[in-house]
């Protein structure tokens, strides 16, 4: 691919979300020609900003790795890109791992897990409640896709 010339930001939706690893290289593609901005920090680990040096694109990048393995791109414009840039003042879209985890559920990207107890799914489940700690065990169990008996399981682990 001549990075100079190609990209992929055209055919993602202003909000898009690709399952890492997918069958068509998809990922590979966009990653390409994307170059970093900034990065959120420790907080918000999963959260940095990216700028396609093909075609001038900025975007949002979610990067979640632990339960569903997906990435979550949100289309900004320039001025959005600033704020992120000079002020660290990010889109409300990707702030909090639940987001992130939802909005592959909801888009069909979804991780089955062998261990019903797994660590990634224990140590997620009790980020998720330090996060919001008034988080009902149907949330934790919708986020994780998992039955609602296994999340309440997670937290006796």
């Amino acid at each position: 691919m001549d990075n100079e010339t190609a990209c992929c930001c055209s055919e993602l939706a202003d909000i898009a979300i690709i399952g890492m690893g997918d069958a068509e290289g998809m990922d590979a593609r966009i990653f390409e020609t994307l170059d970093l901005v900034r990065n959120s920090g420790d907080e918000k680990w999963w959260l940095y900003a990216s700028t396609c040096r093909a075609c001038g694109q900025n975007w949002v990048v979610a990067q979640e790795e632990r339960i569903h393995d997906n990435y979550c791109l949100r289309h900004i414009d320039r001025d959005a890109l600033n704020e992120i840039a000079e002020h660290s003042r990010w889109p409300d879209d990707f702030l909090t791992y639940e987001q992130i985890l939802r909005l592959g559920r909801e888009a069909g990207y979804v991780a089955t897990f062998l261990d019903p107890k797994g660590p990634a799914l224990v140590e997620t489940a009790q980020d998720l409640r330090r996060a919001r700690p008034e988080i009902s065990i149907e949330d934790v169990a919708y986020a994780l896709a998992i039955p609602t008996k296994q999340a309440e399981r997670l937290f006796r682990a």
